[in-house]
């Protein structure tokens, strides 16, 4: 325990230092993880925040690390946000870990924590709900639906551990201070049992016309987070590093075929800034297509991702959202049109950069999902097969993910189907 907390403090520090940041280590970062997870979930001993100011006076983001161990070293940022409303008080969209640094950053901004969400059902963004909400015992607290705990899901589960959380209500009318605005998506069961349930919060600060969500959209930026350290980008950099010598050993993903095509680099090979770049590629690709076509030159995969200012991230437009065929599809759709329909400038998610987006972008994200049309059965035969694979052509150009990149997600969730982990509209309880 000593020697993992001291490294983890030690691997705190940015490999980029953004101007107008804050951080204030000297309060503490030390925070260990109550539940060890299926996987091991990283940082388990310490984890810096870092603190920007998104709109002067009125929205900040705080960012930690988040990421798998097991040798993969895949890390992204976390992000909680917090508006100042106009009572004077805090709302905290997303809880992080309370650190005393995290604790310390808020109490900087000046005004009490009025209101804390937790908008989403996912257990990376719920396990510090609890913590967080002790340590600002006059917060109200509201969740989305759809709260569990798997895979026994006792009474209260919907509280997601905080026994004073209310569940918010479809728009959060009467729930919510007049200048902040509610969308939740709550799905029909997508997968593993009925009581498993992914629903997701959508909120729009009115004054400022910034959206925030939590896992609906993203927008990669060739820049990495602050909370991905230096020495992690050159680890990722290094053909020789535990995931790609995995891969290669296992054939996975044409690695050993591109390793004996390329030869094989270590970071130190590479200029500093050369490496940082790949190694940030190579990481962020991993986290969102577990295998995209190129491991080890990502180059134009990652473009074609961080082109579009927003979009879906693949992991949850792939097993989560489908393919644009069902019911799920419909019910995404409906929540995406019901968001597009309000004013915003710019779109703040859990994980990677704020972007500078307006609804157009948001609807465009979705274009799938809008399109919908579930093909149904009968149809015109050849013509109707013809129609067919054009809208899979459509959906696949809208959906912004290159063949080559996806067909490592569209794989385990065809293998998933096959088991009856995922539901599809025939076989949903």
């Amino acid at each position: 325990v000593a020697g993992g907390a001291t490294w983890e403090l030690r691997n705190c520090e940015p490999a980029e230092a953004r101007p107008g940041g804050a951080t204030a280590p000297e309060a503490g970062r030390l925070w260990t993880l109550g539940v060890v997870p299926f996987f091991l979930a990283t940082p388990f001993f310490a984890r810096a925040t870092f603190r920007a100011e998104v709109v002067p006076g009125a929205v900040w983001s705080f960012e930690q690390k988040q990421g798998i161990g097991l040798g993969l070293n895949t890390s992204l940022n976390v992000r909680m946000t917090v508006v100042r409303l106009r009572s004077g008080g805090l709302f905290v969209y997303g809880p992080i870990a309370p650190t005393g640094e995290c604790l310390k950053l808020l109490r900087e901004l000046g005004g009490e924590v009025e209101l804390i969400l937790l908008p989403t059902t996912l257990f990376e963004h719920k396990q510090f709900l609890a913590p967080f909400a002790q340590r600002n015992p006059r917060a109200r607290v509201l969740v989305a639906p759809g709260q569990y705990s798997w895979p026994l899901n006792p009474p209260g589960a919907f509280r997601a551990g905080c026994p004073r959380a209310e569940v918010l209500r479809a728009d959060g009318q009467g729930q919510l201070p007049p200048e902040l605005r509610a969308a939740t998506l709550d799905l029909c069961p997508v997968g593993l049992s009925p009581g498993v349930r992914f629903a997701e919060t959508a909120v729009l600060h009115a004054p400022s016309r910034t959206l925030l969500v939590t896992d609906a959209v993203m927008h990669l930026s060739a820049r990495p987070p602050p909370t991905v350290s230096r020495r992690d980008l050159l680890e990722w950099a290094d053909d020789r590093n535990t995931a790609i010598s995995g891969l290669r050993l296992l054939g996975l993903f044409g690695v050993a075929e591109a390793a004996r095509r390329y030869g094989l680099q270590g970071a130190g090979e590479r200029g500093e800034a050369e490496a940082c770049a790949l190694g940030w590629q190579r990481m962020a690709l991993t986290s969102l297509y577990f295998g995209q076509e190129d491991v080890l030159r990502p180059d134009r995969s990652f473009r074609a991702l961080a082109s579009r200012r927003l979009v879906v991230p693949p992991v949850l437009g792939t097993l989560v959202y489908g393919e644009g065929r069902d019911s799920v599809a419909a019910e995404v759709a409906e929540w995406a049109e019901r968001v597009g329909r309000w004013s915003f400038v710019r779109v703040m998610p859990a994980h990677f950069e704020v972007a500078q987006a307006s609804s157009r972008e948001w609807l465009a994200a979705f274009e799938t999902w809008r399109r919908g049309a579930p093909c149904r059965p009968g149809g015109l035969g050849p013509l109707s097969a013809f129609a067919s694979a054009l809208s899979a052509a459509a959906r696949s150009a809208a959906w912004g993910y290159p063949e080559p990149d996806i067909r490592c997600l569209r794989d385990v969730r065809a293998f998933l189907r096959r088991t009856g982990v995922i539901f599809d509209d025939a076989s949903r309880p």
